[in-house]
C-alpha cells in the first residue's frame, strides 16, 4: 500500500509540471495521431506490399536519412541555441544552403555511379529512382532546419498539426499505390510527397521574416561560431544513424531482401510507438533543457525527471509487447509475416533502452560536448558491424540479431550514465 502511494506521489511530481507537461502533450497528441494512422493501415499495406518491397524501402530510407543529415552540416541543431532570433534565422538559411549544395552533389554522384552503388547494396531496383532519392535527401534536410526553428519558438501546435497532415498524405498515397499495382515505388513516392507538403506548410505557417537577413548575414562568422556542429556533431550523428540504420543494408546484403523486410516491419511496430513518445518528449526536453542550462549552468533536474518518467512509462508496455504481440502477427499482418514476431521479441530490450535514453542524450549538444558523443555513436556502430560480420561468417540470423540487441543495450547504458554526468554542468 505504501509502495503504491509512493508511485502515485512520484507520478504526480514528474507528470504534472504544467508547462512542461502541456508542451509534451501538445506535441505528443499530434504524433500519436500521426503514428496511429499508419499503424492502423499496416494490415492493409502488408497485404499489397511484400517483405521484399519493405526490404528495398528500408535501404532507401537508410540512404535518404544518412545523406539528408550530412547535407545540412548539422547546423540545424544549433538553431535552438542563440539568444537572438536573428541569429537563429541566419542558421536556418545556412542549413538550407548547405542542404541544396550537398544534395545537388549527391544527386550527381548517384546519377553517374548509382548502378554500381545500388548493386553493391543488393538493391539494383533503386537505380531507376535516382532523382526521387536525390529530391528526398533535399526535402528531408530542408524540413529539419525549419522544424528546429519551430521548436525554438515553441510552435508545438503548428508542429503537431503538420505531422498529422504529413501522415494522412503518406498513407493515402501508399494505399493508392499499393492497391493500384505501383508496389515498386509506392512506399518511396509517398515518403517524398509527404515531406514536400510538410515542408511548405510549416514554412508558410511560421511566417519567418528573412527580409534583410540575406544581405546582412555574415556566413563566415556564423559558420565558424558553430563549427563544432559539422566538426563533431556531424560525425557523431552519422555514426548514430549508421548504427540505427545500417542493419537495413547489412540484412539485405547478408540475409536477403525478405529478411530485411521483416526487420523493417519489426522496426515499424516497435519503433513507431517509441518514436512518437521519445520524439515528443525529446523535442520539449531539447528546448527546456537548453533554456535551463543557459540560466543555471546545469540541466540535471529536468534530465533526471525526464528519464525516470520514461522508464516508468515504458516498462509495462514493452513487457506486454514481448509477451503478446508475436502471437498476433499472423492474424494482423498475414502468414507471410510470421517471422516478425521473433524479431520483436529479440529487439524488445534494445528498444526499451533506446526509449529511455534517446530523448535525454541530446544533453551532449546542450553542454557543447559534441566530441564526446563521437565515441558513443562509434561504439554503437562498431557493435552493429561486429554483429553482421558474425552473421556473414556463421549464416546464423538469430545469433546475429541477439548479439546486436544485447550489445546495443549495453551501449545505451554507457550513454545514459555519461549524459547524466554532463547534465550537471560545472556543478
Amino acid at each position: 500500500m505504501r509502495k503504491s502511494q509512493e508511485v502515485k506521489v512520484f507520478l504526480k511530481k514528474y507528470f504534472t509540471n504544467s508547462r512542461y507537461k502541456r508542451n509534451v502533450l501538445v506535441l505528443g497528441s499530434g504524433r500519436i495521431i500521426a503514428q496511429l494512422l499508419p499503424i492502423l493501415v499496416t494490415p492493409l499495406l502488408t497485404r499489397c506490399y511484400s517483405p521484399n518491397d519493405f526490404g528495398i524501402f528500408g535501404v532507401y530510407i537508410t540512404i535518404v536519412t544518412i545523406f539528408s543529415m550530412v547535407s545540412n552540416g548539422r547546423y540545424c541543431l544549433a538553431i535552438l541555441l542563440p539568444k537572438k532570433d536573428t541569429e537563429a534565422r541566419e542558421l536556418v538559411i545556412i542549413s538550407s544552403v548547405c542542404s541544396f549544395l550537398v544534395s545537388l552533389i549527391f544527386t550527381m554522384v548517384i546519377v553517374f555511379k548509382g548502378e554500381y552503388i545500388f548493386s553493391l547494396f543488393n538493391v539494383p531496383l533503386l537505380n531507376e529512382y535516382k532523382i526521387l532519392i536525390g529530391l528526398s535527401v533535399l526535402f528531408v534536410a530542408l524540413y529539419e532546419a525549419i522544424y528546429y526553428y519551430a521548436l525554438r519558438n515553441k510552435k508545438y501546435k503548428i508542429i503537431a498539426r503538420n505531422v498529422v497532415i504529413q501522415a494522412i498524405i503518406l498513407i493515402t498515397i501508399r494505399l493508392f499505390g499499393g492497391y493500384s499495382g505501383f508496389t515498386e515505388s509506392g512506399l518511396m513516392v509517398s515518403f517524398l510527397i509527404g515531406y514536400i507538403v510538410a515542408y511548405f506548410l510549416l514554412l508558410l505557417a511560421l511566417k519567418i521574416k528573412f527580409k534583410g537577413i540575406m544581405r546582412s548575414i555574415k556566413f563566415k562568422k556564423i559558420l565558424l561560431r558553430y563549427v563544432k556542429f559539422p566538426k563533431f556533431s556531424l560525425l557523431a550523428d552519422l555514426l548514430s544513424r549508421l548504427a540505427e540504420m545500417f542493419p537495413n543494408i547489412g540484412m539485405n546484403m547478408v540475409f536477403g531482401n525478405s529478411n530485411a523486410g521483416y526487420l523493417a516491419m519489426s522496426d515499424k511496430i516497435l519503433g513507431s510507438p517509441l518514436w512518437f513518445v521519445t520524439s515528443s518528449v525529446g523535442d520539449v526536453f531539447k528546448q527546456e533543457a537548453s533554456e535551463q542550462y543557459r540560466e543555471k549552468g546545469s540541466c540535471s533536474e529536468i534530465f533526471i525527471k525526464t528519464s525516470q518518467s520514461l522508464f516508468l512509462l515504458g516498462i509495462i508496455p514493452f513487457l506486454l509487447i514481448f509477451l503478446l504481440v508475436p502471437s498476433t502477427i499472423p492474424f494482423l499482418l498475414g502468414d507471410e509475416w510470421v517471422l516478425v514476431g521473433q524479431y520483436i521479441q529479440i529487439f524488445c530490450i534494445m528498444f526499451f533502452a533506446r526509449f529511455v535514453v534517446t530523448p535525454v542524450s541530446y544533453v551532449v549538444y546542450i553542454v557543447n560536448k559534441q566530441n564526446m558523443n563521437i565515441f558513443f555513436q562509434g561504439l554503437k556502430f562498431f557493435v552493429v558491424v561486429i554483429s553482421f560480420i558474425v552473421g556473414y561468417y556463421t549464416h546464423n540470423l538469430k545469433m546475429t540479431l541477439m548479439i546486436w540487441s544485447l550489445l546495443t543495450t549495453l551501449c545505451y547504458l554507457v550513454i545514459y550514465l555519461t549524459s547524466l554526468r554532463l547534465s550537471k554542468g560545472s556543478s
